[in-house]
């Protein structure tokens, strides 16, 4: 049976995104879904409607410009890896409707039944509206609509998974296009066209939701395009509306006819929008985002510098937890890394998979790996002498790091001379939860988002309380001078039974550390 995949990359949909999930969970197999460092609340939804249980995958996007293209492209080629049949790229406020007002059981037949993998196709695209301003007050497509009569120019489209193993294509800012590289630029591959379904676009729910997305939407356009360019037109005249003063008004429809939708398309109840209006949105939204481009362009200062990290990964024996912290090790981002590896304890170092397993990986990153096999004293000078970077990340078995952990830390440890190291808390999954409830694992509580503290004061409270911190000992980024201080944690590791609570107490003793607010790992080795 073929099964069809939806992509989506989103940034402040939280008045729409739920309704956008679970219509599309009623006709798609799978959802991949990347926030675009959303900061009005929907990537807790997604994340509130993941572990419902509906078919949904999410990932984050923090960079600051618009990059839709890459990360849509990205989307599509794990869809495709997954053997899904056919990808339909779609944006949060677009809708797979019939023409004749059939269920979402209907529209999904009718797609396999004419729709062929080797093809790409385009869909009707299609403005709606709400007849009355839309903020998340009940699901949308319940709500009176009115819609044009005919589809706009342009299309969106359905990608036949045949037809990108033949072609390798990548999607086009907006997805409106297939491209191939050409000798004069890119070629669009032509699509077939669909007719019998369309896509029901609502770019316009309220005049809150179009000054934010105006505003936001230019400044991540500019962050990648800079402002000579004519990409995002619609969200460069609502910017500068609004820096004349004047309000985000309600385009008319040209043709508007009343919106025929079928009832169980209708019948769909939220569960976490919350529907909210004047509440300073737009100023609230702008100014985050004029903060994430002032630090954008602080961590493109610092990534401008040398400053090199060795990423040092023990190996105790569990082959399944090391190849999840190796494989995060790997997608790291930061250039300037070398990754050391050495087996601790009885089991690991009589184990032969490992020098295999890095000889396999290392055909596969173009990171630097260095493997370290001998014991005693001379594996721990080995060790001191391979690890040469001006900081130091470890990444203990199970636990998985963001793959943008290390620019963020480098970029504070360099602008902050007097920080022995910077560490966050774990991102938080369910299995945390008893532990935090137990009292076993404590968060770092950062009412303001970022705190410079006196290490002996968390080491009094661990100790004290006989707790850890949640993101564990592969959370901070350290100077190697910490490291070298406390002979790089051997006394507590070279059973390959780490003494979680000893480390800790060695590590911040005397220590300077920077708290940081944004989980950066989801550690696994500590529980």
């Amino acid at each position: 049976m073929m099964q069809i995949a939806v992509i989506s990359m989103v940034r402040n949909e939280a008045d729409i995104v739920e309704s956008f999930v679970r219509h599309a969970a009623s006709f798609a197999d799978k959802l991949y879904i990347a926030d675009h460092a959303s900061t009005d609340g929907t990537y807790d939804i997604l994340r509130q409607l993941a572990a419902e249980g509906l078919p949904l995958s999410v990932q984050q996007f923090d960079g600051s410009a618009q990059a839709q293209a890459e990360v849509m492209t990205n989307l599509m080629e794990q869809a495709f890896a997954s053997e899904f049949d056919f990808v339909l790229p779609l944006d949060a406020d677009e809708f797979l409707l019939s023409d004749g007002g059939q269920d979402m059981a209907w529209c999904r037949e009718a797609l396999f039944s004419v729709c062929r993998p080797a093809d790409i196709y385009q869909l009707p695209w299609v403005t709606y509206q709400t007849a009355e301003e839309y903020h998340g007050q009940q699901f949308i497509l319940a709500m009176e609509s009115q819609r044009e009569s005919r589809p706009e120019e342009l299309g969106k489209l359905l990608l036949g998974r045949e037809a990108w193993e033949k072609t390798g294509f990548r999607l086009s800012q907006g997805n409106h296009h297939a491209l191939l590289p050409a000798t004069d630029g890119l070629q669009r591959l032509k699509p077939l066209p669909l007719n019998g379904v369309h896509l029901a676009h609502f770019p316009w729910r309220s005049s809150d939701q179009a000054a934010s997305k105006a505003a936001v939407g230019w400044l991540a356009n500019v962050a990648k395009y800079s402002r000579q360019t004519n990409l995002a037109n619609h969200w460069r005249k609502g910017f500068y509306r609004l820096l004349a003063g004047e309000k985000m008004v309600r385009p008319p429809l040209t043709h508007g006819q009343p919106a025929r939708i079928a009832s169980a398309c209708k019948a769909r109840a939220l569960s976490y929008t919350k529907a909210r209006s004047g509440e300073g949105v737009l100023l609230r939204n702008v100014l985050l985002a004029a903060e994430q481009l002032a630090n954008a362009y602080s961590e493109q200062q610092a990534a401008s510098e040398t400053h090199k990290v060795s990423l040092l990964l023990p190996y105790f024996g569990d082959q399944e937890a090391f190849q999840t912290s190796f494989a995060s090790a790997a997608a790291e981002d930061y250039p300037q890394v070398n990754i050391i590896v050495f087996p601790l304890g009885e089991e690991a170092i009589h184990d032969d998979w490992l020098l295999g397993f890095l000889q396999e990986q290392s055909d596969k990153t173009a990171k630097d790996i260095v493997y370290l096999q001998e014991q005693g004293d001379i594996l721990w000078q080995d060790l001191a002498e391979s690890a040469d970077g001006e900081f130091i990340q470890w990444g203990f078995p199970g636990d998985i790091l963001a793959q943008h952990k290390l620019q963020p830390m480098v970029t504070t440890l360099t602008r902050h001379g007097n920080i022995d190291f910077v560490l966050t808390n774990s991102l938080d999954y369910p299995a945390l939860h008893q532990a935090k409830e137990q009292g076993t694992l404590v968060d770092l509580q950062l009412p303001d988002g970022f705190a410079i503290g006196d290490g002996n004061i968390y080491r009094q409270y661990l100790r004290k309380h006989q707790t850890l911190l949640s993101g564990g000992l592969s959370a901070p980024l350290f100077r190697r001078q910490t490291m070298q201080h406390c002979g790089f944690c051997r006394e507590y590791l070279q059973d390959g039974k780490p003494q979680w609570q000893a480390i800790w107490q060695a590590v911040l003793q005397d220590a300077i550390i920077g708290a940081m607010d944004t989980p950066l790992v989801e550690m696994h080795s500590q529980r």
